[in-house]
Parts: structure tokens; C-alpha cells; sequence
């Protein structure tokens, strides 16, 4: 074989066996906590993804989190891990909200046995929905009947009770409260079993005769 050629093998098997070398060292310094060269690179190594950083004035290959919940931040010269959680805010349609409602009272005081109490709720209401059957959606001392529930307002149902303060004279505490099977209805469909402000007390004082 001719010098010349000879000498342009072993070039050539010189220059494959650098490369192959160069490639080998590549890989194997391509491994989390090895020494990298460029800040900010990122390589993927055995299903792993490294970025190359600065810690303590040295470059090395960090591992990122494959976590979802984890933000990785990569800057020139420092690097912040940090865990995050992730908070799913749901907003419900007013139309799907449950009205707040509130047993209230006419007046704490009355002499006539007819007393009102109302139902007040923060969205429109169905008064039709409440039951003057006591035990449904009331119960009771010291009334004999729930004469009529009627819509005041577009938030407002108004519950007449008739009182058994007799006309003696004497004061008699007359209540009203919501029974363990309340509930109310606003005109969106949605049913509220918690009524606020339960039991309301009107004491009632008939004069004798």
C-alpha cells in the first residue's frame, strides 16, 4: 500500500476513534450532578430530562421533576425548585346557588293571637314550596294552627300563626321554628333545608275582657 494512503487511513480511523470518544464522554458526563457546560441547556438522558445550571459557581445537571405540580425555574446564574398545589377554582351559576333564608319576626310583642313571623331570603323565593300542616315546615308552642303563607315580596313569605294566648290577661310566649323536615324553594329550583334565625319568640298578651 502506498505511503501516502496509509497515512490517510490511520487519519481517518484517528478521527472516527475521537469522535466515538468524544461521544462516549458526551453521555457519560450527560447524568445528574456531573459537570455541564452551557447554563440553561437541557438534554434528555434514560427517560430523564437534565438542565444544566449554576449551584455554588459550577455548572452542573439537574434533573427536572416530571411532577405536574412541580415549576422548575432556570435562570443564568441560580436555579429555584419549587413544589407547587394546585388549587381548581369552581365558580356555580347564581342560577345553581342555594338561597340563604332567615326566620324572622313581625314584632316581639303583640295582643292580638294572630301573629306573623317571616321568611326573608337573599334571592327570590317560592313561597308556595312551605307547608301550613305543622311538623312539615314548622313547628310550634303555643299555636294551634298556621292560618295562611303568603308572598310578600319577591323575597319574602309571610307565615300568620294563630296564638293560644287566651284573653286573661296573662303573657304567653308564642313560637315558631323550623321543623327537622324545612325546606324552601327559590323560583330557580334550588332547595334550601337550613333556616337562620330559628325558632322567632312573640309573646302575646290578651286583655281579659
Amino acid at each position: 500500500m502506498p505511503t501516502q494512503i496509509k497515512r490517510i487511513t490511520k487519519t481517518i480511523v484517528a478521527v472516527v476513534l475521537l469522535v466515538s470518544a468524544n461521544s462516549d464522554l458526551a453521555i457519560a458526563a450527560n447524568k445528574e450532578g456531573a459537570k455541564c457546560t452551557t447554563a440553561g441547556k437541557i438534554v434528555r438522558v434514560a427517560g430523564k430530562r437534565l438542565v444544566c445550571v449554576k449551584a455554588a459557581k459550577t455548572l452542573k445537571w439537574v434533573a427536572l421533576p416530571a411532577a405536574a405540580s412541580t415549576t422548575t425555574t432556570v435562570a443564568a446564574t441560580t436555579t429555584t425548585t419549587t413544589t407547587t398545589t394546585t388549587t381548581t377554582t369552581t365558580t356555580i351559576p347564581a342560577s345553581k346557588v342555594k338561597p340563604i333564608v332567615t326566620l324572622l319576626r313581625e314584632k316581639g310583642t303583640s295582643t292580638s293571637s294572630s301573629v306573623n313571623y317571616t321568611v326573608t331570603g337573599d334571592k327570590n323565593l317560592n313561597c308556595a314550596t312551605l307547608s301550613t300542616t305543622i311538623g312539615e315546615d314548622f313547628s310550634v308552642t303555643r299555636i294551634s294552627r298556621i292560618n295562611s303563607i303568603t308572598q310578600t315580596s319577591a323575597k319574602v313569605c309571610t307565615v300568620n300563626a294563630q296564638s293560644i294566648a287566651e284573653r286573661d290577661g296573662d303573657t304567653r310566649e308564642t313560637i315558631l321554628a323550623a321543623a327537622s323536615t324545612f325546606a324552601i324553594s327559590d323560583t330557580d329550583g334550588n332547595v334550601q333545608t337550613t333556616l337562620a334565625g330559628s325558632p322567632q319568640s312573640i309573646w302575646v298578651t290578651r286583655p281579659a275582657p
